[in-house]
């Protein structure tokens, strides 16, 4: 069986990476992964293709939509390519599926009739679910809430922090996350108040090059919330260091060793809830990850955990 994976722009950041690198296993594919890329690489477990090729002169017999979605013409490519697969005579599996932001939008995407063809169609959260409702997909699906969390953690860079609590920290960067929180300094200050002696250790999952870079936020939310406090591992401002370093494993470590998390982002909020650590998750700006998230998880949350929404005008 030759297998084709699309997803949106795979690897390039770290929830990618955490959705993505588990799927060989889960397929329980023995020969690479083709995978839909316009990069020249791929990681272990999967063989890049263009995102032009045709998916029956690769001789795919089994095309997989797999990860997070937020562009709509992301998910629409997807969703053709995976057509001229079927139309082959592929079959269609779609895994860890997530719809967000442009993605989401009420108005169905083009092709969104193959759902109804995935066998399984697994869901990551249910945001998604709402979504293929409001789409009135016939699709049967079922929930497999955050798989990422299944990996086993690495405790590689926790000889770099020091003893004691620590309090991680995941803002979302760019204006419209900035202004958010700006318009809230007083009450995040006072949430973030019995925790202000403590080391602060950032938690990326951006791309480097994203316009929400989620350092350059937390850097920015810090300053204004704990002025003149140093974020742990300054090795992460490095881009090499990060991107060979900062794994989705040793990111779940790291998330473990904290004593609460901050985030308006799904997957640290994922990882503290998978190793019981509390999470307070952000309600910032129009990006719902965190509330996703949490709802997702609302009755297995760790003791302490809170989902902060702006008060309502």
């Amino acid at each position: 069986m030759r297998t084709l994976v699309l997803a949106e722009r795979p690897f390039r950041d770290l929830r990618s990476r955490a959705l993505l690198l588990d799927l060989p296993r889960r397929l329980g594919s023995l020969a690479p992964l083709l995978l839909s890329t316009a990069a020249a690489n791929a990681p272990a477990g999967y063989e890049p293709v263009s995102p032009e090729a045709d998916p029956a002169a690769l001789g795919v017999t089994r095309v997989v939509i797999a990860g997070a979605f937020q562009d709509r013409p992301h998910l629409e490519q997807a969703l053709t390519i995976a057509g001229h697969a079927l139309a082959a005579g592929a079959q269609l599996e779609i895994r860890a599926f997530t719809v967000e932001r442009g993605a989401a939008m009420r108005d169905p995407p083009k092709g969104v009739e193959l759902l109804a063809q995935a066998q399984p169609l697994e869901l990551r959260e249910h945001h998604t679910a709402n979504a293929l409702m409001v789409w009135r997909s016939p699709a049967a699906f079922r929930i497999h809430p955050y798989p990422e969390c299944t990996i086993t953690p690495d405790d590689a860079l926790l000889p770099l922090l020091p003893a004691g609590p620590i309090l991680g920290l995941s803002i979302l960067g760019g204006g419209q996350m900035r202004q958010a929180w700006t318009a809230r300094l007083a009450e995040l200050r006072a949430l973030l108040a019995p925790m202000r002696d403590w080391p602060i250790l950032p938690l990326p999952m951006e791309h480097t090059a994203s316009p929400m870079d989620d350092l350059a936020g937390t850097r920015d939310f810090l300053a204004a919330m704990l002025p003149g406090t140093k974020l742990l591992l300054p090795e992460l401002a490095q881009d090499v260091w990060r991107r060979r370093q900062l794994t989705p494993a040793r990111m779940r470590a790291l998330v473990a060793r904290c004593g609460a998390v901050v985030t308006n982002q799904d997957l640290p909020a994922a990882f503290a809830i998978a190793a019981g650590v509390p999470v307070i998750g952000l309600a910032l700006g129009t990006d719902r990850r965190a509330v996703t998230c949490l709802t997702q998880f609302a009755n297995t949350l760790p003791a302490g955990s809170q989902l902060l929404h702006p008060p309502r005008g």
